[in-house]
């Protein structure tokens, strides 16, 4: 398993990041492995239980993963994790205002399974990179929102 925890400042007010990132069906455009994010059971706005089935592009091709909201306390909480598919995950955000803006902070336990387990430290830092290019682009979608 790998584990890691980052973080990213968006000059966003705290409401306005939470809402962005809680709705799931915004993650095909700030991350780029998911592809598209189709709601299977809906809870109030992505509240605790509501079930999604995500597209991905892995390194080994297309994937399915089917997705749960496990945590979500408005505005400073929220994470996903998987139920099926591969490389399974569990995203916890934390959300903490800074002024104007949120320092967006994620902690991550992400499987890959087979030789990738092998290799941990490797596949760390390339999971790592990937998940901060991911929140690269969460802040710059934010921060060109009107």
């Amino acid at each position: 398993m790998i584990e890691f925890d980052t973080h990213i400042r968006i000059d966003r007010p705290i409401d306005e990041v939470f809402s962005y990132v809680s709705d799931v069906g915004n993650l095909p455009s700030w991350n780029s492995a998911v592809t598209a994010a189709r709601r299977t059971h809906a809870g109030q706005a992505g509240e605790v239980g509501s079930t999604f089935a995500l597209l991905r592009t892995l390194p080994a091709g297309p994937a399915h993963n089917d997705l749960e909201v496990v945590d979500h306390r408005r505005p400073t909480r929220f994470a996903i994790q998987t139920t099926s598919g591969p490389t399974p995950f569990i995203y916890r955000f934390q959300f903490t205002p800074e002024g104007d803006a949120t320092i967006a902070r994620l902690e991550a336990e992400v499987r890959l399974g087979g030789a990738a387990d092998l290799l941990a430290p490797l596949a760390r830092r390339a999971v790592r990179r990937g998940v901060d290019e991911n929140l690269a682009t969460l802040k710059r979608i934010l921060e060109t929102r009107l």
